[in-house]
């Protein structure tokens, strides 16, 4: 087998993060060994090790092993940020990958309205099929990392009118993206920058005008999305979903009601199986969900959904112990925001705690690097070397 063929055997992620490992060693061999720890690199790692640990009480042993393998990222991430010894300025990373995001905007909008031009169908512009056009991106983690775009052009103190537009562009694609959730929480963090960070009245009036713009754009889209929630509370019967034995593969479900299932499900499995302080092990808990699907006679195109619901999710896989662990990182990185006055910082621990409501986004690769990568970049100004 050669060496491409190998390669084709793992997960692209999983190459990467194997290079990023080696390269980190091979520079810290050559500028020789200094050790930089800080509490939040520290706590990662020692997430990963509860991860590993999990191996002793799994009810699965090779699910497990295959999540360590997926989970990589908590490990080799802070040990690369351990082991560099290059000085990494944070600003210039977010400003690359903040426009970075306006490229692909571009690039994934003029797939989108050629795609909808040769299939008459303009569903291409929105949603999934919109940020599909690289990657098989899904909608939901695309919006988060706009959203964090809107709000790095936002917190600049002098904002050049590329920059304008860069907020402009990403905030007309976010709503394109229609995911109500990101759309409602970055026009919060949105405002609260404005109104925080800055004195509106020092801002030029060119770009007053083209900010009120924006934000009356994602106003009326708010509303809209606010309408939407109504009516899937409307349409959810929320008793019934609790009480009901057998719902039939014929039962018309909301996204609120199958999530309030799998609230359901999770209780009831936490109480079955007793394990509550370090859970089920690591990347165990979908064949007993998968089992209450069944149970309850759902259909079946549901078997292999997750809980959709990251504090759930870590709960029902590492119990107490890893959603604490989880719990503590998030507070320590709004402490510090708070502390510092870093209102990009907070923004962007805010938008990682809602999404986590509705997503298991640190159980997905594009999820889980994003999160420790930005986290350790925010970060590295606090170290202490051995």
């Amino acid at each position: 087998m050669n060496v491409f063929q190998k390669i084709k055997n793992y997960n692209i992620f999983e190459v990467l993060l194997a290079l990023i490992l080696m390269i980190t060693i091979y520079s810290a061999i050559v500028k020789g060994f200094k050790l930089e720890f800080n509490t939040l690199n520290i706590l990662f790692l020692g997430f990963y090790i509860l991860c590993l640990c999990s191996l002793f009480w799994t009810n699965n042993l090779e699910t497990t092993q295959e999540g360590l393998i997926r989970f990589l990222s908590y490990l080799t991430i802070p040990l690369a940020f351990i082991l560099n010894n290059t000085k990494i300025r944070s600003n210039v990373v977010f400003n690359a990958f903040s426009k970075s995001l306006v490229v692909y905007g571009v690039y994934a909008l003029a797939l989108g309205v050629l795609k909808a031009l040769q299939n008459k169908d303009i569903g291409y512009l929105f949603y999934h099929k919109l940020s599909n056009n690289l990657s098989n991106m899904n909608a939901i983690y695309l919006s988060v990392f706009m959203s964090f775009g809107i709000a790095y052009f936002l917190n600049k103190k002098i904002k050049s009118k590329f920059d304008v537009s860069c907020v402009i562009f990403l905030s007309l694609f976010l709503i394109l993206l229609s995911s109500k959730t990101i759309i409602t929480i970055t026009l919060f963090i949105s405002l609260t920058l404005i109104f925080k960070k800055f004195k509106f009245k020092k801002i030029s009036l060119q770009n007053k005008v083209i900010i009120v713009v924006v934000f009356l754009v994602l106003s009326i889209a708010s509303l809209n999305f606010l309408n939407r929630f109504k009516s899937e509370f409307d349409t959810t019967k929320i008793v019934e979903v609790l009480h009901k034995k057998d719902f039939g593969h014929l039962y018309v479900w909301s996204g609120l009601g199958l999530r309030i299932f799998q609230i359901k499900a999770f209780t009831e499995i936490l109480v079955e199986q007793n394990n509550f302080f370090l859970g089920s092990g690591l990347n165990n808990s979908q064949k007993s969900l998968n089992e209450k699907y069944l149970e309850y006679n759902l259909y079946p195109g549901f078997l292999n959904y997750n809980y959709h619901n990251q504090y759930i999710q870590i709960f029902a896989e590492l119990g107490f112990v890893g959603l604490g662990l989880l719990l503590l990182i998030a507070f320590l990185i709004l402490k510090d925001g708070i502390k510092h006055k870093n209102y990009f910082l907070i923004s962007f621990i805010i938008l990682i705690l809602v999404v986590c409501i509705t997503e298991s986004f640190l159980w997905r690769q594009r999820g889980m690097v994003f999160f420790i990568t930005i986290t350790l970049l925010f970060n590295q100004r606090k170290k202490y070397s051995i």
